[in-house]
């Protein structure tokens, strides 16, 4: 008997597929029906002259850029080093602002948001996935739609679903606690097939919906989790005192990093192995459990871990997750 039929639950990686760089992948994107445009801020053209804070986009790079103001900034390319910084490392002619809006939610940071009017309609055909999972999402609802084949049989289907995420521990939080959105959310279990294809559908009554991170891929066991997994979450918050001693807080994002021991058979290092080699230095999500009420345990960053041959006859691995903003 295996270790994950004997505990039922396991440890997994989201290994993410690369929507923006592959071929096809982001089918369509619409917002109230029509076309979400690459970025708001115009297209980089070589014939204008830039003066300070005007900012453009690059198609090929799906960036923003923001001009210095350096005298004679017409013609420079903002994706080149040498015009965004010199070799003292100061800015030259552009600075790099971040992904362009339509692309925000796939640059594997859950700061940088997506945001266009409701309903905002995502198309995409990553190949074979068997999962996803959503962060920084401002919605009312959502619904998805997943086909084997552009035009195909539906595999997986999920009706319109409100994202509310309040979870009353008693009568008092049930009556007088406000509602609380729903931020993040994972599913997983979809029947992958090479030429699948998703719609997700977000809808909000009042003001624009947001999207800060759409991470799918394939969802891969790394072990069973053992108990004394650690979550911490990671301010960046600044406190400033004056001379008085009076304290200012400026309030900043917040991260959640994790670290988690898992145990698997032998005949599983290897692949374990293979899935921690090819997610260093991408960010991922990581799922500790996919047990109910351990949803603490899902976080979003970069790996890193170590595997040894304990308890015998089988594998230990110690994985560390640098939580992102």
């Amino acid at each position: 008997m295996s270790l994950y039929e004997e505990f039922g639950d396991a440890c997994s990686i989201l290994v993410p597929v690369d929507i923006v760089n592959t071929a096809g992948a982001l089918v369509s994107m619409t917002a109230n029906g029509v076309a979400v445009p690459e970025d708001t801020n115009p297209a980089w053209a070589a014939a204008t002259t830039y003066t300070a804070g005007e900012r453009v986009h690059l198609p090929s790079t799906h960036r923003v850029y923001e001009s210095t103001g350096a005298s004679g900034n017409a013609g420079k390319d903002p994706s080149l080093p040498a015009n965004q910084y010199n070799a003292a490392g100061q800015p030259t002619f552009w600075i790099d602002i971040g992904p362009t809006n339509r692309t925000a939610m796939f640059d594997g940071l859950v700061s940088t948001q997506t945001i266009a009017a409701s309903p905002l309609v995502i198309t995409l055909a990553p190949g074979a996935f068997n999962g996803f999972s959503l962060f920084g999402v401002d919605a009312d609802s959502f619904s998805v739609q997943v086909l084997d084949a552009p035009g195909g049989n539906v595999i997986y289907s999920e009706p319109t679903t409100p994202l509310e995420g309040s979870m009353p521990g008693d009568y008092y939080e049930y009556f007088f606690d406000p509602f609380k959105p729903l931020r993040q959310f994972n599913r997983f279990g979809v029947d992958p097939y090479g030429r699948s294809q998703i719609q997700i559908t977000f809808n909000r009554a009042t003001g624009n919906v947001g999207v800060g991170m759409f991470a799918i891929g394939d969802l891969k066991p790394v072990g069973v989790p053992l108990k004394g997994v650690k979550v911490e979450p990671m301010d960046f918050s600044s406190i400033v005192q004056d001379r008085f001693g009076n304290a200012t807080v400026r309030r900043r994002a917040n991260s959640t990093g994790m670290t988690i021991s898992t145990v698997m058979e032998e005949d599983e290092a290897n692949s374990v192995l293979q899935t921690i080699k090819d997610t260093l230095g991408v960010p991922c999500v990581v799922v500790g459990s996919n047990a109910m009420l351990y949803e603490w345990m899902t976080v979003f960053g970069t790996i890193s871990g170590s595997m040894s041959d304990q308890p015998y006859p089988y594998v230990t691995l110690q994985l560390t997750v640098r939580g992102f903003i």
